[in-house]
């Protein structure tokens, strides 16, 4: 069998694959409907905790979640206390070797994108562009905002609201202002002074904006061409002779660079402006401002972010994602938020193609594998309100959303299209997704059924309440995990319970964790709920997953969440209470089996293969595992599989 030569792999998180599969046969993803005729396909089960670290790792690992040891967003760190960990989104962390390792053995070119696990680089020769994500980029200043003159459409109290007011007045002072029918209008914007992101989430690192301490100020001239206030200028001074931005409503500016001072440092940045409303009484203004990045730092070897920067523009995290990632909410953008959206997707396709043709033309790569997030922040949001059965549905709302989809699987066809143009007939093709995503609309407070068993216990003090070590027999990990330990004497630091009663202490928080009922269904809210050693079947095992492993049935979700301190309205509330309490999802995937599904909607994964080897035209009928897709991958170029592998070939796939 002729063996291929070089890969181009494409990761989408959480991408649909039965909403890709409708999409397909409506004739509106060409691309991916050529890749099906000409290649293979199938469903795939993630290994879990069913969510991106675990996942990205398994697939160019073939390891599962027991060995490569990428348990969600944050590990429990061996003999540490229970509630200590550390970030998986660090390829320092994984146990198992990668594939691109093994492809660096073996001669290749390899250059990586944008993969979760991937930074700091383990390759010695190829390029490594960016790594942590999603909302981790320690490259990334400061997260997107919104300049508005409406006060009332910036609630200063509101989590997410992501805005600042700016006082807009008579412009004095300037020089080189060009005719205006009205007298022209000025405001001033910094990035000093912004808060921190406002969704911080435990264990999923978040970053919050850096503290720039020395940075220019901008001015924005509004102008009157003759209907009504309709033109901004931006500038660095009231010298309009050289502005920065020049923009309409709908506009965007180029890449403003400029240097800025953080924490005693000084370093280039970036970002874009676009205009989003402009009243003609310019009693509205509303400017958004994109993420403020670093131009550089964030490629191996460091010289090629300069390249990319001028070439492209900076890598930003997440680009694809705003402004779900940053929190940005709909009242806030308005009637600008789908319109937005879309366009930082556009942005993110011209810039991920054109680096993939870029670095064809410099560094001849043999391997480029890539990670995109879109349609992870897409679910969060909007998924669940697809669902009929989701107590937020509104048929005219979900047409709309439909509409929101189709384009944004439209544009990800695009992508798929643009991307393989770096192809040729030796190279192997992969897209593969780490998960899906299924309808979630009630919160559990696990800790409430432990509470009830006298197994977990706290201390509250006024609004928050910490756990009691002392009388606390067994932990809920949280931070995405489907685990809780038992606080083990000899293992744990603050360990209460005897060896001896271990198998005790196990059995009582399984039958707490079953014992959760829904109050207004009578449904049990825990699909499964097993023994450590019962779950090897599904990848558990080792020191960094929990004694127990449970799953919640689709609908249900503790969400991000620390058992450490809690607020005390949760440790007091209802065991069950509305998703929406407690964070804007509507669809989850880290709580569910790797088969939960729902309706249209599932959190399997899925994998298209074409090139060399691979049989044309074939959909598989069961799913595969994701451990399967290194080796495959391996087979079909001729090399090793990557060390600690535990998935097979798909044999089914393969032309003979």
């Amino acid at each position: 069998m002729v063996k291929a030569k070089r890969l181009l792999f494409i990761g989408l998180d959480a991408f649909e694959p039965l909403i890709m599969l409708k999409f397909v046969d409506e004739g509106l993803m060409p691309n991916f409907s050529r890749l099906l005729r000409e290649g293979s396909f199938t469903l795939a089960y993630p290994s879990p905790p069913c969510d991106t670290p675990t996942n990205w790792t398994t697939i160019m690992t073939g390891s599962f979640t027991g060995t490569h040891g990428m348990t969600s967003f944050f590990a429990h760190k061996p003999h540490g206390e229970l509630n200590e960990g550390f970030s998986t989104l660090d390829s320092r962390a994984c146990n198992s070797e990668f594939l691109w390792n093994v492809l660096e053995e073996y001669g290749k070119r390899v250059v990586i994108v944008n993969y979760p696990v991937a930074w700091p680089p383990t390759i010695r020769s190829g390029i490594v562009i960016g790594g942590p994500a999603p909302g981790a980029s320690p490259w990334r200043v400061k997260w997107p905002i919104v300049y508005t003159s409406d006060p009332n459409s910036c609630p200063s109290n509101a989590r997410g609201s992501r805005c600042i007011v700016i006082s807009v007045k008579d412009a004095v002072g300037w020089v080189n202002a060009p005719k205006s029918s009205r007298k022209p209008l000025e405001f001033e914007v910094s990035l000093i002074g912004e808060g921190p992101s406002a969704e911080q989430a435990p264990g999923w690192f978040i970053r919050p904006g850096a503290k720039i301490t020395n940075a220019p100020r901008y001015y924005g001239l509004v102008i009157d061409s003759g209907g009504g206030y309709d033109e901004l200028l931006i500038t660095r001074g009231r010298d309009a002779s050289s502005p920065i931005a020049r923009l309409r409503v709908g506009d965007w500016s180029g890449w403003v660079r400029d240097r800025v001072n953080i924490d005693g440092s000084d370093y280039e940045v970036a970002f874009r402006f676009k205009l989003l409303e402009l009243t003609p009484d310019a009693k509205l203004i509303k400017l958004y401002r994109s993420d403020v990045v670093l131009t550089s730092g964030w490629s191996a070897p460091l010289d090629v972010s300069s390249e990319v920067t001028s070439l492209l523009g900076p890598y930003v995290e997440g680009l694809e994602c705003q402004p779900e990632l940053a929190s940005i909410r709909e009242d806030v953008l308005g009637a600008s938020y789908y319109s937005l959206w879309l366009d930082n997707i556009r942005q993110s396709i011209d810039w991920y193609s054109g680096l993939a043709k870029y670095l064809k033309g410099r560094f001849n790569w043999d391997v480029f594998i890539m990670h995109y997030h879109l349609h992870d922040s897409v679910n969060h949001r909007f998924l669940g309100l697809l669902y009929d059965g989701h107590p937020r549905y509104d048929k005219g709302r979900a047409g709309e959303i439909w509409g929101f989809y189709r384009e944004v699987y439209r544009l990800t066809d695009e992508l798929v299209g643009r991307m393989i143009e770096s192809a040729d007939e030796d190279t192997l093709i992969v897209l593969a997704s780490d998960h899906g995503q299924v309808p979630a609309w009630k919160f559990v407070w696990i800790g409430g059924a432990l509470i009830k068993r006298g197994l977990l216990a706290y201390n509250c003090n006024g609004d928050w309440c910490t756990v009691d070590w002392s009388r606390t027999r067994a932990y809920p990990f949280g931070h995405t995990t489907p685990y809780i330990w038992v606080n083990l004497k000899g293992r744990d630091p603050h360990g209460v319970v005897d060896p001896r009663d271990y198998d005790e202490v196990v059995g009582e928080v399984i039958d707490a964790l079953y014992s959760i009922r829904d109050p207004e269904t009578g449904v049990r809210v825990v699909e499964l709920a097993l023994r450590r050693e019962d779950a090897e079947f599904l990848g558990q095992w080792g020191e960094r997953v929990g004694d127990v492993v449970y799953f919640l049935k689709p609908g249900y979700s503790n969400v991000v969440f620390d058992f450490s301190r809690v607020h005390a309205s949760i440790v007091n509330g209802p065991v069950i209470r509305p998703l929406n309490e407690v964070g804007f999802w509507t669809a989850l995937h880290h709580d569910y089996l790797p088969n939960a599904s729902l309706g249209l909607f599932t959190n399997e994964a899925f994998i298209i293969m074409k090139g060399p080897g691979v049989r044309r035209s074939y959909r598989r009928s069961r799913p595969v595992w994701l451990t399967d897709l290194a080796p495959t991958i391996a087979y079909l170029m001729g090399i090793r599989m990557p060390k600690n592998n535990e998935g097979n070939i798909i044999a089914d796939f393969l032309e003979y």
